[in-house]
């Protein structure tokens, strides 16, 4: 009897010991990081975020939760430990040793363009009976960029070819062929001049010469994300937005400025997208970025405002290409006093097939219709 009293005793003391050491000492030397593996994807590709946990103690925790919330954008390729809601729940169980590290790689898929962040993780523990729970908050920032997908290459040659073509017209008196600035992969809206033999030859792919020029060259192009009726048509939105994304890569590509101004307002900063001329690598990933960080919640000045601005501020040398679904008359009028200045400028006009254009304030404006199925 007395060796069964003493016994039950010893299990009660060791039972609190180790409540309170786990009370005490079960976030201690515990780190427990999430974070993208990529600074950025292109909308509908796969990224990973990857889970750690590191127990740098002499105390193993038998469970412990990793629970963090994440736009439902970004889709899990597993459907397990998720709930979804406003947003997608992740909630992912680790038993985790003395002295050990835990590594966790999720595969998820980015559905939609935009900025994505990971500000806190929740962790739940328990002692090694499982009857307390232990709560503790970790902040973290990791954030990624889902880059807008390009557009269908067919449509994008037509409206692209015309611009070249005004643009080409501008600078022929000025290129210099004995400016050698390169080589590099050829592309459907290249020349079949500007082909590298020699280095076509030598790799077995198509490579294309690039020259400098003269004088400088540079495309205005100018995204409109204003509503002009009661329906937000947002995919006509992200197509605009696809649209930029593709026409900004291709004049690059060529050697050709491109900067970007935009009524649609940054998801953090809330300000207007005013992106002044640049070339090059670099300047395409800027791009890339500020319109993944759009946000299309927010409202936007009306563009003929805008439009009225870049007048006052206009270079001889700038082309312009509206992206615009609204007609707006205030819209058509300014655009038109910038073409008169900048003669071969172009509006883009992403519609649903059912959709009327009526362009009959902008006469001295190329335009074209980009068309979409609704739906």
């Amino acid at each position: 009897m007395i060796i069964l009293l003493f016994t039950g005793l010893c299990a009660g003391v060791l039972y609190l010991l180790q409540g309170w050491l786990y009370e005490y000492f079960w976030g201690k030397n515990l780190n427990a990081d999430v974070m993208f593996t990529e600074h950025a994807i292109t909308e509908g590709e796969i990224g990973q975020i990857q889970e750690t946990i590191v127990n740098a103690k002499l105390l193993p925790l038998p469970m412990i939760r990793v629970k963090f919330e994440i736009d439902r954008s970004l889709q899990f390729e597993e459907e397990g430990n998720i709930s979804i809601s406003d947003k997608c729940y992740k909630n992912d169980i680790f038993s985790i040793m003395l002295y050990q590290k835990i590594t966790r790689t999720i595969p998820f898929r980015g559905t939609k363009r935009g900025y994505y962040s990971i500000e806190q993780i929740n962790l739940v523990s328990t002692d090694l009976f499982m009857t307390a729970t232990l709560v503790g908050i970790k902040s973290v920032h990791t954030n990624l960029f889902v880059y807008p997908k390009g557009v269908d290459t067919k449509q994008l040659l037509i409206p692209y070819r015309k611009v070249m073509g005004t643009l080409l017209t501008r600078r022929y008196a000025y290129e210099d062929p004995f400016e050698f600035r390169g080589i590099r992969d050829y592309q459907p809206f290249d020349r079949m001049q500007d082909v590298n033999w020699k280095a076509s030859a030598k790799t077995g792919e198509w490579k294309v010469n690039m020259h400098d020029y003269t004088t400088r060259q540079e495309v205005s192009l100018l995204l409109n994300l204003e509503t002009e009726s009661m329906l937000e048509y947002e995919e006509l939105k992200e197509e605009s937005i696809r649209i930029v994304n593709s026409l900004a890569e291709w004049f690059l590509l060529q050697g050709i400025s491109v900067g970007l101004v935009s009524n649609g307002r940054d998801i953090e900063t809330k300000k207007e997208l005013y992106m002044v001329s640049g070339s090059g690598g670099n300047h395409i990933n800027m791009i890339r970025e500020q319109l993944a960080r759009l946000d299309l919640s927010q409202e936007c000045r009306e563009y003929g405002e805008i439009i009225a601005e870049q007048i006052n501020s206009q270079r001889k040398d700038t082309l312009y290409i509206l992206i615009s679904t609204s007609q707006r008359e205030k819209l058509q009028k300014e655009f038109n006093k910038l073409c008169e200045k900048s003669k071969g400028s172009m509006w883009i006009l992403p519609l649903y097939s059912n959709m009327e254009e009526r362009l009959v304030d902008c006469p001295l404006a190329e335009s074209y219709r980009w068309e979409m199925e609704y739906g």
